[in-house]
């Protein structure tokens, strides 16, 4: 995308060879992922409160910072990202909303850089972690599902003993 593209009434990727940002990028209407990447690299690619995203996965997704909009109530969200190769989103349900923000998501393939400060094996777990960072959205409770392929698995790997944990800056 040009440097002086920042908002769109709506984008359609459909280009096997993917499409880079060059500077934020925000889509009023709708994202239609069809085939092909969109690399943000720092930048980021928002979905104002007025768009969706229709199609993305494995081959058509976000490689870099989605950030949505997340509505007042009961609201999910789903994050179509992943990394250079794997496609590895991940849904937000918000159990309600009181204030309205934006939620940035991105996925990053290899272990988290603080693993080694936290209770999780290092050898046993999902070589890849998400960055969700939160502009203003005031809420009761969450739930997320953290989506990653087979290969992101350390070899015996037990994931029905796998748990989440959550890195804040310092612990």
């Amino acid at each position: 995308c040009s440097s002086d593209l920042t908002a769109l009434s709506g984008l359609t990727v459909d280009n096997s060879n993917g499409i880079t940002l060059n500077s934020n990028v925000t889509v009023s209407g709708t994202l239609t992922l069809t085939s092909g990447r969109i690399a943000t690299g720092s930048n980021a690619l928002a979905i104002a409160a007025s768009g969706s995203v229709s199609g993305g996965g494995a081959g058509a997704y976000v490689f870099g910072n989605l950030k949505k909009n997340v509505a007042t109530g009961a609201t999910t969200r789903t994050f179509e990202v992943g990394d250079a190769s794997v496609y590895a989103p991940v849904t937000v349900a918000f159990g309600n909303v009181t204030v309205a923000g934006d939620l940035t998501a991105k996925s990053t393939a290899g272990d988290h850089p603080q693993i080694a400060s936290v209770a999780i094996d290092g050898a046993q777990s999902v070589n890849r972690y998400w960055t969700l960072t939160n502009s203003g959205v005031s809420f009761n409770s969450y739930s997320a599902t953290f989506t990653f392929v087979a290969g992101d698995l350390d070899g015996g790997t037990n994931t029905n003993a796998l748990v989440v944990g959550k890195y804040n800056g310092s612990t």
